[in-house]
């Protein structure tokens, strides 16, 4: 009703209560007017049925018909009667008067007292009884006539007057039509009524909304008149006022906006002037720009290309042999060398931003990898600080989406980094959840947030801390050191790349950064096979760091896998050994330890415990460790440091468990789209170009380490006469050398080329603002590499082009690991409670009592075990049954003079098997081996020739 007119809301008032009146007081009227007329018609019937039942006694008593014929036509007379009909004792009609039809009435119908209804669509009957008077009675008793008493109550008949229902239906009819047209007539007065007052509140309003309209075009002249009364004559006198004053103003205003006109002329031609000034101004200050780019790059070849030399020969001497005063220089050199990187690198990246220079990828690729790249990175200043580091990328996260995977990546290591450098203790944790996800344009919001345990940040700290050269500690006694540099690039990429990043964060209570990516969901191009090979089996981990054993449990639990936590040594030992009295033992046990418990003498007896008496494959997690001599990672089956990324802890637990080895040979970085490698039977021949002699000499010690054979060229000139003179398997060549750069040159080698041979030519520069890899590649360049030089890059590089292993998987050349021999011999997890393996008693016991004689025999067994395992699986792969016998029984007599109860026993089940000729053959074999492997692995582990001879000292004591 709000937005209905005055017209609508009068009608509206005026209307519905008359009409609702009118047709309350016209239902009351025809309701009462038609009850009166059926109230007189019932009235009426009743009281003439009586009137004939009286008059009819007689003639029914004495069954005179002409009595009755003249009483029914005598009461025919009567208005609205239609037929009159008598009835005898026994409900047979006697007589019937007028027309109507000859059915007889049903017994329920004839009452034996009282009068009573019978009402039919166009007529009412009225029935009533007919009864002897008790004078009657009395008389004919005096004529000796004697009846019953139930026979005197019985009636002598019964009288029917029917009622037509004509006259009453004309009335009814009379006084519904009276009332409807009551009703009608009410409400055309009322509308009438309505509609007069509508136009007296309606004509004036419009009138005055005519005149406001007019008012609205401009027309100041225009005045209004409606006479309609005194409230509306204050809203003339009012209108007319303003419209006085509307004018008044127009002229006011029209006389300022010619004097404004002037003023704003002569303010223009201020302005011309100082846009012509500011014109200069700006092109001096993209000029100033473009100078401070130009010199940016210059210096980061400059200073990059010695840096590449201090680098690059640091770790050419560290690879040699050195005291250990030397080599700890020599880091510290080569520490100072990175770090000043990263600050020119710094620098760099800011000015290339500022200058609009900035170009950002668009390709797939994989956001746990990339998050589990930079952990792995950052681990070891963690886990140097004892920070538990850990990752909890959620499962609803896509792996696969687009961006630029290098930025994205530096910004996280920022992040992380700054989190790392500003907590002492605690824990820096890295959380990957969906925001937001857009089904329909293929497009998700992520939110990654590093929180810490830190000294957290003020609020005046906080404002400022994303702006360039900004620190949160400035001070001259800083603790921190840093350019100020980190999170402001970080802002400006996060937002180049379309997402928003803050931070939230309390003084002494840590913080947490975090910013978003708005990218497409990636085609996932390639089929990656399902981590389903671990779904249902049972692993019981121990962790003291709790963030971290959510993680890990986390993807345990996402692979399938049943997980049962436990809080100690001694709980997760008694938790194996009593799953395994219940044959359902774990298939791997998980613990997860701090540094300060790597030397702990209470975990090395429990992983001896787990993998000799238990024979329960462990899976070791560390911290990042200086050195791998450490004697609890060696005692353990698996091993991987934190934080535990998802492949790595798979592909671990599917070799603890199933013994399978799924690791593929790691892909180097560069180049993007390289060549397929051809086999090269021996070292390429490589063209190695750099005007800087440093650098140079740098790339050809580290190409002659790798024993290839290659030439160094000082200038672009000198390559291309090398290159006229042979053809060379790989080129690295400098961008800019005096003369002919590194472009013109590489033009000119391709000229040289034909369709049997193409020199792959590699890009090395240190210019932080040169183009992108594919206009590189768009000018003749197969690949890029950045100064200062690595030898893993390199290595790589030569691999893709060449084919040429140079055997570099690291910084350093690769060493073989001792544990490949045993881990390749892995057996899965016992999941039954095991004999013991070797009992010290039960030897002594054997040996009469004497424990130098059980020691012998003892090693004795030793040695044929390592000749018996080799000749066990030879007989059995040649089908030597009879031998395979006879080399069983003898080792099984051996150990029946040794307490090892577990060998015995399954070198009994296999000779029996053998004899009896049994079906499961090379299950019992492999038992026995596996028994073998076991007593072998605890001799390794144990120190039993001491055991020995403390239970000889024990019994020397005794006697």
């Amino acid at each position: 009703m709000r937005r209905w007119g005055i017209r609508k809301k009068v009608l509206v008032v005026t209307l519905v209560p008359t009409l609702l009146t009118t047709l309350m007081l016209g239902l009351f009227f025809t309701y009462s007017w038609v009850n009166n007329i059926e109230s007189l018609l019932r009235d009426r019937g009743e009281s003439l049925s009586r009137q004939l039942a009286a008059g009819a006694e007689y003639g029914l008593f004495t069954g005179n018909r002409s009595l009755l014929s003249s009483l029914s036509n005598a009461f025919l007379e009567e208005q609205d009667v239609r037929s009159i009909t008598f009835y005898d004792s026994d409900g047979r009609r006697l007589l019937h008067t007028g027309p109507g039809s000859s059915e007889r009435l049903a017994a329920e119908h004839l009452p034996a007292s009282g009068a009573t209804r019978v009402v039919d669509l166009e007529s009412t009957r009225f029935v009533t009884p007919v009864q002897l008077q008790n004078l009657m009675i009395e008389s004919m008793l005096d004529l000796g006539i004697r009846q019953s008493t139930s026979e005197l109550s019985k009636p002598l008949g019964w009288v029917s007057v029917e009622m037509s229902h004509v006259r009453t239906d004309k009335e009814t009819y009379k006084a519904m039509l009276i009332s409807l047209l009551l009703v009608l007539g009410g409400v055309i007065v009322s509308l009438a009524i309505a509609l007069r007052l509508s136009r007296a509140f309606t004509d004036p309003i419009f009138e005055l909304n005519a005149a406001v309209a007019k008012l609205k075009e401009g027309k100041l002249d225009t005045r209004v008149y409606t006479g309609a009364g005194p409230e509306f004559e204050q809203l003339e006198s009012g209108l007319n006022a303003m419209a006085e004053e509307l004018s008044r103003a127009q002229a006011e205003m029209q006389q300022n906006i010619d004097q404004a006109t002037e003023d704003l002329r002569e303010t223009l031609e201020t302005i011309e002037i100082q846009n012509i000034e500011l014109d200069f101004a700006r092109k001096e200050a993209l000029e100033a720009s473009r100078i401070k780019s130009e010199f940016l790059a210059n210096m980061s070849h400059e200073i990059r290309t010695p840096l590449n030399g201090i680098i690059g020969f640091t770790e050419l001497l560290l690879k040699s042999p050195l005291p250990r005063p030397q080599r700890d220089h020599l880091n510290t050199i080569r520490k100072s060398s990175e770090i000043l990187l990263t600050i020119i690198n710094d620098i760099l990246d800011f000015s290339k931003i500022e200058a609009g220079k900035l170009i950002l990828d668009r390709v797939p690729f994989h956001l746990r990898d990339t998050i589990e790249e930079v952990m792995v990175m950052l681990a070891p200043a963690a886990h140097a600080k004892n920070l538990d580091l850990v990752p909890l990328v959620y499962h609803d996260v896509p792996d696969n989406i687009m961006g630029d995977p290098l930025r994205v990546k530096q910004i996280i290591t920022n992040l992380v980094n700054n989190a790392i450098k500003f907590t002492q203790t605690g824990e820096v944790v890295l959380r990957a959840s969906l925001e937001e996800e857009d089904k329909e344009r293929n497009r998700v919001t992520l939110r990654i947030s590093i929180t810490d345990s830190g000294v957290g940040l003020s609020r005046a700290q906080q404002q400022s801390l994303f702006n360039a050269f900004s620190q949160a500690d400035a001070s001259t006694a800083r603790q921190y050191g840093g350019t100020g540099l980190g999170l402001a690039i970080s802002k400006r990429l996060v937002e180049e790349m379309g997402g928003k990043i803050g931070l939230e964060s309390e003084l002494g209570k840590g913080s947490t950064f975090w910013f978003t990516l708005n990218s497409d969901l990636a085609a996932s191009g390639d089929t990656v096979s399902p981590k389903d090979a671990l779904q249902g089996e049972r692993v019981l981990y121990l962790e003291h760091q709790k963030t971290t054993g959510l993680a890990v449990e986390h993807m345990l639990r996402d692979w399938g896998m049943t997980v049962d936590r436990v809080a100690s040594p001694g709980a997760m030992q008694e938790q194996i050994e009593e799953a395994q009295k219940n044959q359902a033992g774990y298939a791997v046990a998980v613990i997860g330890i701090t540094r300060h418990l790597l030397n702990s003498s209470q975990y090395i007896n429990l992983v001896r415990t787990l993998e000799i008496e238990r024979d329960c494959r462990t899976l070791l997690l560390t911290p990042t460790l200086e050195t791998h001599d450490n004697g609890l990672t060696h005692l353990a089956s698996g091993h991987l440091t934190k934080p535990v990324c998802r492949d790595a802890l798979y592909e671990e637990l599917l070799l603890l468990v199933h013994g399978i080895h799924t690791r593929e040979p790691v892909m180097a970085e560069f180049p993007a789209v390289p060549p397929p490698p051809r086999p090269t039977p021996q070292a390429p021949r490589v063209l190695a170009v750099d005007d800087n002699e440093a650098n140079l000499k740098l790339v050809l010690t580290l190409l002659r380490d790798f024993q290839i054979e290659a030439e160094g060229a000082a200038s672009g000139f000198e390559a291309l006469s090398k290159a006229r003179q042979q053809p060379f398997d790989l080129v690295f060549m400098d961008l800019q050398m005096p003369g002919m750069d590194g472009v013109e040159t590489t033009a000119r080698i391709r000229e040289l080329d034909d369709n049997h041979h193409r020199t792959p030519i590699i890009a090395l520069t240190a210019h932080a603002l040169s183009e992108e890899q594919h206009q590189l590649t768009q000018q003749g360049f197969d690949g890029y590499m950045a100064k200062p030089i690595s030898s893993r890059q390199l290595a790589a590089l030569i691999r893709d082009f060449t084919g040429y292993d140079c055997g570099v998987t690291g910084e350093t050349v690769a060493t073989p690991d001792i544990r490949d021999t045993r881990r390749a011999t892995l057996r899965p997890s016992s999941r039954k409670l095991q004999q013991e393996c070797v009992s010290i008693e039960e030897s002594i016991q054997l040996a009469a009592g004497k424990a130098d004689l059980a020691e012998e025999l003892f090693s004795m067994l030793l040695e044929q075990l390592i000749t018996d395992r080799d000749k066990l699986s030879r007989l059995w792969a040649a089908g030597n049954t009879e031998a395979l016998i006879d080399c069983v029984h003898k080792l099984h007599g051996a150990t029946r003079y040794c307490g090892v109860p577990e060998l015995r026993t399954a070198a009994n089940r296999l000779e029996t098997g053998l004899k009896r000729t049994e079906p499961d053959l090379e299950g019992l074999l492999e038992q026995l081996l596996a028994a073998i492997d076991r007593l072998l692995a605890w001799s390794e582990q144990m120190d039993w020739q001491q055991l020995f001879r403390e239970h000889r000292g024990e019994a020397e004591t005794a006697s």
